[in-house]
């Protein structure tokens, strides 16, 4: 007697599944750092993009930057571009962004945490780094 068994047996697909499963726990652990990394690119990108639109703000006959003082990522500047990268920099859970003018309004700085917790600035200067800004310079 002879039978035709076509198919899987429960334990084979029982082991397969569990297969799946097990790759799958793997990639999503590896893709976890993966998000805060591309989150802290478009924030520092956001930075950058706002010394940028700062650096077209700046006026030579009074040698000052004219802007609205900043003080946080919900403040308004006076200029849409810089008040959509300080909503950007928000959305992408960076946190403390600041744009720091000098007393006399001839120098910013611009800063923000990232979402893996560092920090990145830019100023004035032509300074960039992983720091935090005060008084329109970063530190």
């Amino acid at each position: 007697m002879r039978t035709n068994n076509k198919g899987f047996t429960l334990i084979e697909m029982l082991v397969v599944i569990a297969m799946i499963g097990l790759l799958s726990a793997v990639v999503l652990v590896a893709l976890g750092p993966s998000r805060n990394k591309a989150k802290d690119t478009r924030i520092i990108s956001d930075i950058n993009q706002i010394r940028s639109v700062m650096e077209t703000r700046y006026s030579p006959t009074s040698n000052t930057y004219v802007i609205t003082a900043v003080t946080d990522c919900a403040g308004t500047s006076g200029s849409t571009d810089i008040d959509t990268a300080l909503k950007d920099i928000s959305t992408n859970n960076g946190s403390e962004c600041k744009i720091n003018l000098t007393a006399t309004s001839n120098g910013y700085a611009v800063s923000a945490k990232t979402a893996s917790g560092g920090s990145y600035c830019a100023d004035s200067s032509g300074k960039v780094a992983s720091s935090t800004a005060t008084l329109g310079v970063c530190q």
